[in-house]
């Protein structure tokens, strides 16, 4: 299984979770090698994370968003041994060249979990041409409710059965 099969399943299972601020628990996005910092954001970020199987596996989505410095992150992590294996950022940051991701496509058992973005692809790069420079998710602006939306279609979570 790799990152195509994972966005291309049929999810079920699938919890959406609230919007939250601050610290992060370990618990919601497992990983015994992070460092602190990597739960804390501060007061203006909000975060969201989604649960959901796909393919037999658990999988999760870790949403992130602050709407003062247009920040939306979106990323898409296997549960595997207790650790959350990341296999794909998407990210749209204003201050950046527009919309990219951080894909890892090899075979889930062929990648690292100690590795958050090493061996990952960026798409497209940094330098090349960037076709949606703007935050815009079917033509609405970056807002909580929009983010939440682009991140469910990003992933197919939102053809999961029981999902509007």
């Amino acid at each position: 299984m790799n990152l195509r099969g994972i966005v291309a399943a049929e999810k079920s299972a699938v919890d959406t979770g609230d919007w939250k601020r601050g610290e992060i628990p370990r618990s919601k996005w497992p990983s015994r090698r992070a460092k602190a910092k990597a739960y804390n954001y501060g007061p203006l970020y909000q975060w969201r994370i989604l649960t959901f199987q796909a393919a037999g596996e658990d999988c999760r989505v870790l949403l992130l968003f602050n709407e003062s410095k247009r920040i939306f992150r979106a990323t898409l992590g296997v549960t595997k041994g207790g650790e959350t294996l990341v296999i794909c950022d998407y990210e749209y940051h204003a201050s950046e060249p527009g919309w990219h991701c951080h894909a890892r496509c090899s075979d889930l058992a062929n990648i690292n979990v100690a590795h958050n973005r090493f061996g990952s692809v960026r798409l497209p790069k940094a330098g090349s041409f960037h076709r949606r420079t703007e935050f815009r998710h079917l033509k609405q602006p970056l807002s909580a409710q929009t983010a939440f939306n682009c991140a469910i279609s990003i992933f197919k979570i939102d053809k999961a059965e029981g999902m509007v």
